[in-house]
């Protein structure tokens, strides 16, 4: 990327104004002069002249060379600086990866001076080239960017994100963590909304909560992060919303990429990207072939305490996953004109995967199951988007329709040595076999108006309806079973954002919708069930209570305050109404393996929409050295869904256990967080991320959905470029002792480590990385809980676990980018696209 966006790394505004003569005497004021100079103008890329948004403008006096005031320009490449002394000044525009551009004298001063307002026009900026040590160097974009109210990521500036994929991406943003089965958090919260270019997508399933891990790297351009969203964006996911914005072309003429990467354990990664823009056409492609394979062992100890006895079942695991998949991607944009952008996009993607799992028994008897998963499926997307832009500043029109499918086959067979078990365990018949057949689709049409009554005042408003529906084919030991589920969401919605001065400004919005859902489980055939089985007993009772609807209709208000205390350093205050869905893995009554009788787990379709009221307060401030951001917040939730319902089963003379997922009264959640960025010289950059929370729930009538979490987690990264030589990147994410409703999670900390080098004027990179430096990623957790049985004597059960998602892994990777680099040009549409218990980690399996 040769566009470098930056807004923390460049912004000297709001240093203390100071003038004074040399050689002593009186000092002079500036701020004594009357305030009524008035200084505007647009900064563009001179090449393609587009605009250069977080650009730095600076106000220097011309009589000893000190700032005086500045800003940092918008979307569009404009700024303004109001109430300037009158006198003599030069303009300084600057923004890394472009050569700084002076303007000046300028002299603001009634009558023939020039006048108290000037307006510099277009103002274009040259890309630059750094001489270092005889090596040609350009600079590179900031990996972070962190304002106010968003984050966002430059995946292809990260070394250890290299050649992986997007779950290894958001691993690496502030505040953003993925636990062992790929679950995502925002500071601690596991309800996050994921889109793909600003919409669900067929690469994460159409489901709301996703797993990335499908999703390559190489085919992600930024991710974007925010916390607490307006009435703009779907109220789904409290926890906030995670933008994944895939790569499209960047760069005139014929020119492209290709990245191939190699590790250990069977590891292969292979990708490439060409585009083509001429005229007014822009035509773009890219591609990926993954091979992930993952090993990781574990243990499980249950303790099952009596009055006067105990007995114990004691288990090592250990899992090999061997994901494969393929996917392509290919648009076309047309430009009629300068305000009219038509762009088609379709993607696709295939993915086999194949999941072993191994039980070894040690207690109370010795013994082995070996089940076997394999996943295989595809996905396609097809979007079609529509931009106009107005010659009005801040005025545009989007209209948007996007249709993705889904398809997956799995496939569940387990092979028990039943002799060596005998009694030890729950029977689980020989060879014990399952089929479903998952189809998904999601239909999305938006459009997006904004429109600005004056400088201070903009609207924005527009409608979006989106149509999901899903069905599992289940075929358990010969049974067939159907689960179809269909959602229609239709919303609209409008904002209103007002600058009351030049310190404060306003955002109020509402977002209205009306939503229907319908739920069915059927059998398909009349064949008797196995009544001593407890997964068809399971079924059994979600058939009989079936069919299930809910359509409700819900206002969503929000409301943000932001004042600016100096040039450089802001607080912001909101409040939004959100909701949690449940997502269809939470509804879906079919349990989620039949091989592992001890852990039953399987969905609730009798499940409500969680609701939450979010308050939160955030500071920001940057300057050259160091950019600062600390927020607290406060949620009140209804409805909660927590993933803890604990039900004991009797089915035949044997009682198990199953969880699953109910609403749990209320509940409320305190959530603080901190992120430093310090730039101490030209060539090291640290960040530094911490955050914790704490979490209850109460008002539940079942007492095992009642009570409290808190926790901390962290996140350190450090790069360090020595000139003429290489790139260190050292990544590093932390957990501190998690207390949860019925025990606690110790202590984690992981390290990932990244060194690149570059080769012919930086079109060759050569990176080797390594994952989990230390070997020490993994999830342990402790129990204790009181059991009432149903058939017997009540006892105390305990739990200890641990679980490794895979083992310290070194790779290599390599990247050629080839054709014209030097000239980048942004596509119209880019950054236009629309966007549980505070624990987390509660859906993960051991």
């Amino acid at each position: 990327m040769k566009h470098f966006i930056t807004v923390l790394f460049l912004s000297i505004i709001g240093l203390t104004i100071a003038f004074g003569q040399r050689g002593g005497g009186r000092k002079f004021d500036p701020s004594m002069m009357p305030k009524i100079g008035v200084i505007e103008g647009t900064v563009l890329d001179s090449m393609d002249g587009h605009p250069i948004e977080y650009a730095s403008v600076s106000i220097i006096s011309a009589r000893d060379q000190t700032i005086v005031s500045g800003g940092i320009t918008k979307a569009d490449g404009s700024f303004k600086i109001e109430e300037l002394p009158l006198g003599r000044y030069s303009v300084s525009v600057q923004f890394i990866g472009y050569d700084k551009k002076i303007i000046g004298p300028l002299i603001l001063f009634p009558g023939d001076g020039g006048g108290t307002e000037q307006n510099l026009g277009r103002i274009g900026l040259r890309i630059s080239a750094i001489q270092m040590e005889t090596v040609d160097v350009i600079e590179d974009a900031p990996s972070y960017i962190q304002t106010i109210d968003k984050q966002i990521f430059n995946v292809d500036k990260s070394l250890t994100v290299s050649g992986g994929t997007a779950e290894d991406a958001l691993k690496k943003i502030p505040n953003v963590d993925v636990d062992i089965d790929g679950n995502i958090s925002l500071k601690g919260d596991q309800n996050v909304t994921v889109l793909i270019d600003g919409k669900p997508s067929g690469m994460t399933h159409g489901d709301r909560r996703a797993m990335v891990d499908n999703i390559p790297a190489a085919m992600i351009e930024r991710v974007e992060v925010i916390s607490n969203p307006s009435a703009k964006y779907d109220p789904d996911g409290m926890g906030g919303i995670i933008n994944i914005i895939l790569k499209r072309g960047m760069f005139e003429g014929f020119n492209g990429s290709t990245t191939a990467s190699a590790g250990e354990y069977g590891k292969f990664n292979g990708s490439g990207m060409l585009n083509y823009r001429v005229g007014n056409w822009n035509l773009t492609g890219n591609g990926s072939y993954r091979l992930g394979n993952r090993y990781g062992d574990g243990a499980r100890l249950f303790n099952y305490i009596y009055t006067d006895s105990s007995r114990t079942l004691n288990q090592n695991t250990l899992r090999i996953h061997e994901p494969e998949s393929i996917s392509f991607r290919m648009g076309a944009d047309y430009y009629l004109g300068s305000k009219n952008t038509f762009s088609l996009t379709s993607t696709f993607e295939s993915h086999n995967k194949r999941d072993r799992t191994v039980i070894d028994y040690i207690q109370p008897a010795y013994g082995e199951r070996n089940s076997v998963e394999w996943d295989k499926g595809s996905t396609m997307d097809l979007s079609f988007r529509y931009d106009r832009d107005f010659d009005e500043q801040e005025r545009d029109l989007i209209f948007d329709i996007t249709y993705n499918a889904s398809v997956d086959e799995e496939i569940e067979e387990e092979v028990e040595d039943t002799d060596a078990l005998g009694d030890a365990h729950h029977h689980v018949e020989d060879g014990a076999h399952s089929h479903s057949d998952e189809k998904n689709s999601n239909i999305v049409i938006l459009s997006d108006y904004t429109h600005p009554f004056s400088e201070n005042t903009i609207l924005e408003t527009g409608f979006k309806s989106t149509l999901k529906s899903f069905k599992t084919d289940l075929d358990y030991i010969s049974l067939p079973f159907v689960y179809t589920y269909q959602e229609d969401v239709h919303a609209a919605y409008a904002t209103l954002s007002h600058k009351i001065t030049d310190k404060f400004g306003l955002k109020l919005g509402a977002r209205a919708e009306q939503v229907n859902t319908d739920a069915s489980v059927t059998r398909s055939s009349s064949s008797t069930t196995d009544s001593v089985n407890v997964y068809t007993a399971i079924i059994d009772t979600a058939i009989a209570t079936s069919p299930f609807s809910n359509p409700y209709f819900q206002i969503y208000p929000s409301a943000f305050l932001l004042y600016d205390i100096s040039k450089s350093t802001k607080i912001q205050f909101g409040y939004s109404k959100r909701v949690n869905r449940p997502r269809r893995r939470a509804l879906n009554p079919f349990p989620r393996n039949t091989t592992d009788d001890s852990r039953i787990r399987n969905g609730n379709p009798f499940l409500r929409p969680e609701y939450s009221d979010v308050i939160e307060f955030n500071f920001f401030t940057n300057s050259r050295m160091m950019t600062f951001n600390t927020g607290v917040s406060y949620k009140r939730a209804t409805d909660m869904i927590q993933w803890w319902d604990r039900d004991m089963l009797v089915v035949g003379d044997k009682e198990y256990e199953v969880l699953t997922a109910d609403n749990a009264g209320s509940a409320e959640q305190f959530v603080g967080h901190a992120m430093i960025n310090i730039r101490m010289m030209p060539f090291v950059n640290l960040t530094l991320n911490a955050y914790g929370w704490n979490s209850r729930t109460y008002g539940s009538g079942e007492p095992d959905l009642n009570g409290e979490s808190q926790g901390i987690g962290g996140f350190g990264n450090l790069n360090l470029t020595i000139p003429g030589m290489a790139k260190l990147e050292l990544t590093s994410r932390f957990r501190g002792k998690m207390k949860i409703t019925h025990g606690h999670i110790p202590a984690n900390a992981t390290f990932d480590l990244g060194i690149q080098k570059s080769f012919f004027d930086r079109r060759l990179s050569v990176t080797l990385k390594v994952s989990d430096l230390t070997n020490s990623g993994k999830f342990s957790i402790y129990t204790e809980q009181e059991i009432e049985s149903l058939i017997g004597e009540n006892y105390t059960q305990t739990m200890e676990a641990w679980r490794k998602r895979d083992r310290r892994t070194v790779s290599l990777v390599l990247n050629y980018n080839f054709g014209k680099l030097e000239q980048k040009r942004r596509w119209s549409g880019e950054g236009k696209g629309r966007g549980g218990d505070g624990g987390g980690m509660m859906e993960m399996d051991y």
